[in-house]
């Protein structure tokens, strides 16, 4: 017959005494993640071209790498809209600037 009752949260209050220093710790943990924005060279651009132009033709699904905030994110979908005007790429509802974009992946 074992008695032990859990304190659930409360056991761990010490560990949080400094007032915010969860979240000054997760923005930091932030911070010293990011990354500078990738220099793509003319023949990674290229083939980036390459690659869209097929998708469209075929409309293929494409995984898509860009930069966002000193992070790469990934985008999976069909590309629904080019916006030449606006330089913007919609993946199913998702707007990409051209100019964010790092890499691209057609699947055939």
């Amino acid at each position: 017959m074992n008695k032990y009752k859990d304190r659930g949260i409360i056991k761990w209050s010490p560990f949080d005494s400094l007032a915010g220093f969860n979240d000054l710790y997760t923005e930091l943990k932030y911070k010293l993640g990011k990354m500078d924005k990738p220099i793509l060279s003319e023949d990674q651009l290229n083939e980036m071209d390459i690659n869209l132009n097929k998708a469209i033709s075929n409309n293929c699904e494409i995984s898509v790498t860009y930069y966002q905030d000193g992070y790469r994110k990934n985008i999976f979908g069909y590309i629904s809209k080019i916006d030449y005007l606006n330089m913007c790429i919609y993946i199913e509802r998702n707007k990409l600037e051209i100019n964010s974009i790092v890499d691209l992946f057609v699947y055939d």
